[in-house]
């Protein structure tokens, strides 16, 4: 079963050129990365904050399963 492929290429369509309004000034990009290291940060506590629940709990089953 052979594949027919097409003797002329689809023409990629062609994107325009960012105008200067549209870019985001530095102050902008810099509360952006600022606001995004701030939502990792506040992902990471949540994670660290579960961490002695889950030690305590693997500790738990550690010392129910030795005799």
């Amino acid at each position: 079963m052979a594949l027919e492929r097409s003797p002329v290429a689809a023409a990629r369509p062609s994107t325009p050129a960012p105008s200067h309004e549209s870019e985001a000034t530095f102050d902008e990009r810099w509360v952006a990365w600022q606001a995004k290291g701030v939502a990792r940060d506040r992902a990471f506590r949540r994670k660290l904050a579960l961490a002695p629940v889950a030690i305590i709990i693997v500790a738990i089953i550690v010392v129910a399963l030795l005799p």
